[in-house]
């Protein structure tokens, strides 16, 4: 499916899947899994991919690990793909550093900064406003309050989104009242959903796209989502019903994707923000890799938990359906 895949003056919108860090047994980075996963990519239509995201478990990987990973995508896309590169960092010192080192290899910055001792928004603000100084690519604000516990209002966010050179924003707090205040302040904020299954209801407010879990298993998949709700398809239902059905692999395999679709329409349209914490599926996303036939191992860094081949037999059962379910689109 093509689709008018809209290209501004700092980023192409659409659908970036999280590449999730392929590792050995001894859990080393598995570099020749890596090249295989963004062949994988390569091969679709989407606009770029996601480097060491929180799916590509980025905050147990060392600086050095960190560099290597960007740098060794870089080599291999070789220009084909845009590259977003997390970059977790506590101090504005220490993501101007990061930032200074990736600048070579990456197009833009998808920067987390969580609190180790608690700060005010003052401060964080100031923070945030000498790294985007300093930043000689564009910034995407991370937010992930899930997982940093650190949860901004709707005013503080437009703050933050309204500093030069934040570009735009991932936002994983899966909340759609949030984004639609944001857009209605800073309507040229480039607006990136954490989760693709929400952009029906987001792009109608302006969002441009989403930097996905989903899609790093679905690629193209859920690229033909996005074209197809921007295209106005009359017939979403189709293009949906994939990506619903990863649902049980990227949050709990322990619920139908009935139900999680409808917990996930209803909380992620709540007034108050219901969605509080979030578990891992990093392995269960290796996982489903290896059944795409990636040569890749589903292991994960210590503490991230792993799979039971109990689990391992519930992601064969999905992803079964899924080839059953695309061979009769």
């Amino acid at each position: 499916m093509t689709c008018m895949t809209t290209k501004t003056m700092t980023m192409t919108h659409g659908v970036y899947p999280v590449v999730h860090t392929p590792l050995h047994e001894d859990e080393s980075i598995d570099f020749d899994g890596l090249k295989a996963c963004l062949e994988y990519y390569n091969q679709t239509d989407l606009p770029g991919v996601t480097l060491i995201g929180s799916g590509g478990e980025l905050p147990y990987f060392s600086d050095s690990e960190q560099y290597d990973i960007i740098k060794a995508a870089f080599n291999y896309l070789d220009g084909s793909k845009a590259i977003i590169a997390g970059v977790h960092a506590y101090s504005s010192t220490q993501a101007i550093e990061k930032i200074a080192l990736y600048s070579a290899y990456v197009d833009y910055i998808l920067l987390l900064v969580p609190d180790y001792y608690q700060s005010t928004f003052e401060d964080y603000l100031q923070t945030l406003e000498c790294i985007a100084q300093h930043s000689a690519k564009p910034i995407l604000f991370y937010y992930f309050p899930q997982i940093t516990q650190k949860t901004f209002t709707s005013n503080q966010l437009i703050a933050i989104l309204s500093i030069d050179n934040i570009i735009g924003i991932k936002d994983s707090s899966v909340h759609i009242p949030t984004a639609k205040r944001i857009l209605s302040d800073v309507p040229d904020t480039l607006y990136f959903s954490g989760l693709s299954l929400l952009l029906e209801p987001l792009i109608k407010l302006g969002a441009v796209g989403a930097i996905c879990p989903i899609a790093s298993v679905l690629p193209q998949q859920a690229h033909e989502y996005f074209c197809a709700i921007q295209n106005s398809d009359k017939n979403l239902k189709k293009y949906r019903a994939p990506l619903k059905r990863m649902l049980p692999i990227v949050n709990t395999l322990t619920l139908s994707e009935k139900t999680q679709f409808l917990a996930l329409s209803l909380l992620s349209a709540s007034p108050v923000k219901l969605i509080k914490n979030v578990t891992s599926s990093h392995a269960k996303i290796k996982e489903a890799l290896r059944f795409k036939g990636l040569p890749i191992q589903r292991t994960v860094r210590a503490p991230l938990p792993s799979l039971s081949d109990t689990e391992a037999e519930k992601i064969a059962l999905i992803m079964d359906d899924l080839a059953s379910l695309q061979s009769t689109v």
